[in-house]
């Protein structure tokens, strides 16, 4: 039987490549392995929501897939990526009526969308971690910019409107950008984004 690695979100990163995409890193639970996944926009959303303890006033789609499973007695036990073929993940739900159990295809992005949302255990193969997997080392943050990082730090940037972040240079909006990112604050990250895109159009 093929082993698998128990996997963890680790935070999400705004594809600059390719518009409207996130590369959604994912981690070795026990290990120091990470990959990414390209998503889409709007499932990076959901994840990020989610991680972040927000609700949307109306529910998603992937709300509205687990609030279905549920009515039909059905719960999801896991997420499995069992696959990957030309760059491409493929993974599947493994589901529970009772005593049946059942496994449903799926996109990797929906997929962790509803794991994060069910708490349930997210794993990948072994021999796709050994293809993708990378050691990363825990780094400790070099800040060569103290006084502009301080201006910076001085922001509350959750608390600003669309209209506020627009004030602000694209230096600053950088930067702050990407110290959300690395305090996954995803949700935050995206309005930044946003806000960065209008600035460049302009």
């Amino acid at each position: 039987m093929t082993s698998e690695i128990k996997i963890n979100v680790a935070g999400l990163v705004y594809n600059q490549g390719v518009v409207g995409t996130y590369g959604l890193v994912l981690a070795e639970n026990n290990g120091k392995r990470r990959f990414s996944v390209m998503i889409g926009e709007p499932e990076a959303q959901s994840i990020a929501l989610k991680m972040n303890n927000k609700k949307s006033p109306r529910p998603l789609t992937h709300d509205l897939i687990l609030t279905m499973l549920t009515v039909f007695g059905a719960k999801l036990e896991k997420v499995l990526i069992y696959d990957m073929v030309n760059d491409v993940f493929y993974s599947e739900l493994h589901l529970k009526k009772g005593e049946t159990s059942m496994v449903v295809d799926a996109r990797t992005s929906d997929a962790i969308a509803l794991a994060v949302r069910s708490d349930c255990e997210i794993f990948i193969k072994e021999e796709i971690m050994n293809i993708v997997g990378m050691e990363v080392e825990a780094m400790e943050p070099v800040n060569t910019q103290q006084e502009e990082t301080a201006e910076i730090d001085e922001i509350d940037a959750e608390q600003l409107t669309p209209e506020e972040l627009d004030v602000l240079s694209l230096e600053d909006l950088e930067e702050l950008l990407n110290m959300a990112i690395n305090e996954e604050k995803y949700e935050l990250a995206v309005n930044l984004r946003d806000a960065i895109r209008r600035k460049k159009s302009t």
